[in-house]
């Protein structure tokens, strides 16, 4: 019975992903991108290429900044961020050029002074099509405590 049901799962599971459209995927593949960059590497031209020209970034704290004060702020940011995980992604897709996207985030920022800050965000993306691909236009980080 129990292997009857884990082969109906992963029947499912492949289903599931073969029904995801190409767009969907695009999207699900950016935001692991936009989190990797952000969240590891900060790599600026990847992050020129991710946001749209007219993006805003919302942080869990509050603070809202234009992309190019994202970019900035992103790629001089000191921490190290270990044990990052996106979970629970949902693509929420409007019309040919606007969807959004939540997820779940954690990870340990380890700051340059050695404190070590735990982080759990529910995360809401909002992408917009410029020249094709899909850029994000907001995004606002929300702690989940």
């Amino acid at each position: 019975m129990k292997k009857t049901i884990f082969l109906a799962f992963v029947l499912f599971a492949g289903i599931a992903v073969f029904a995801q459209s190409k767009d969907e995927k695009e999207l699900v593949e950016r935001t692991y991108l936009l989190s990797h960059t952000v969240f590891g590497s900060k790599d600026s031209l990847t992050l020129e290429d991710l946001f749209a020209k007219k993006a805003t970034y919302g942080h869990s704290h509050g603070n809202l900044q234009t992309r190019e004060q994202a970019i900035a702020g992103i790629t001089k940011n000191k921490s190290r961020y270990t044990d990052t995980a996106v979970s629970n992604v949902q693509v929420l897709k409007y019309d040919d050029d606007v969807a959004i996207v939540r997820h779940l985030f954690k990870a340990n920022e380890n700051k340059v002074d050695g404190t070590v800050t735990p982080l759990n965000f529910a995360m809401m993306l909002v992408w917009v099509k410029e020249k094709k691909k899909w850029r994000l236009l907001g995004r606002q980080a929300v702690s989940i405590q």
